[in-house]
């Protein structure tokens, strides 16, 4: 009996250790993983004081992010803004201060659990329930935040107008949504997965508007450094940040005025719109 005993206590010992050690790369991995994403990619310090140094746009604070707002006056439109994986929300300040003083919209840019849109997919609803003088909402965001913009409409039809899609594309069908649609790309961005992207577009609704601008890389859609994997823009943030505003702030004004009445959306082409920007940019239809 005792043999037995010594062999079944060999065999407990033998199985426990190999336990143990997954058990303890498994939390090591997690944790890892936990500080890897939490440490993330802040805006410049120079970019994030020209924007609060704006006269033009108010910066305050929102679900663990930022919200941007037009100086002394209240918007019927909103953007919810999804960060990119490890970016933090100050990063997109300077790329939204544009957009906000020349459109009037409101721009939220909340933060994300451990950095990560897709842990956060359903922040834009609790926004919007925060937000009842709010009538015309737009998700969206970039690369990673992008996904989350996606699969939040795709919860959630009908509850925004629009999607804005910086450097990323969907993983959900929203083909048959009527939905406005603006993707922007830029030129020099080598971190976005041209083939992914490139099948993310039969997702998106027909009259959904592609864009290419020209110079800028996958960092500039926010103004943050260190970004694995991608080319040097061309241009300088100021200039890329410029041409973002310009395109999104066009693409407001025609998704505005084109809009059908509510609850009226039996021609959704009615949103689609044929030419070129002056911005350094070229359109791209599907």
């Amino acid at each position: 009996m005792e043999s037995v005993r010594t062999l079944s206590d060999c065999l407990r010992q033998h199985w426990k250790r190999p336990v143990l050690i997954g058990v303890a790369v498994v939390v090591i991995a997690s944790v890892g993983g936990a500080l890897y994403f939490s440490q993330g990619f802040h805006g410049t310090t120079d970019s994030i004081e020209d924007v609060r140094a704006n006269e033009n746009v108010s910066v305050g604070q929102a679900h663990g992010g930022h919200v941007l707002t037009p100086t002394g006056t209240s918007s019927e439109r909103a953007v919810i803004f999804y960060p990119g994986a490890r970016v933090e929300p100050d990063a997109y300040l300077a790329t939204f201060a544009p957009v906000v003083e020349r459109s009037g919209v409101t721009v939220y840019i909340p933060d994300m659990p451990l950095n990560v849109g897709v842990l956060g997919v359903g922040t834009a609803g609790e926004i919007q329930a925060e937000n009842d003088a709010v009538e015309h909402w737009y998700v969206g965001g970039h690369s990673l935040g992008g996904v989350a913009a996606c699969r939040y409409a795709a919860n959630s039809p009908g509850a925004v107008d629009g999607l804005v899609l910086f450097a990323s594309y969907c993983d959900v069908d929203l083909s048959p949504q009527s939905l406005a649609v603006l993707s922007v790309t830029g030129s020099r961005d080598t971190v976005l997965d041209r083939e992914a992207y490139a099948g993310g577009r039969n997702r998106l609704p027909a009259d959904a508007q592609f864009h290419e601008i020209d110079g800028v890389n996958h960092s500039q859609f926010g103004s943050y450094r260190g970004q694995r994997g991608d080319s040097p823009g061309s241009v300088g943030d100021d200039e890329a940040h410029d041409r973002i505003a310009a395109v999104v702030v066009d693409w407001l004004a025609n998704e505005t005025d084109r809009r059908p009445p509510a609850g009226d959306y039996s021609s959704a082409s009615s949103r689609n719109r044929d030419h070129l920007l002056p911005c350094g940019c070229a359109e791209r239809t599907a």
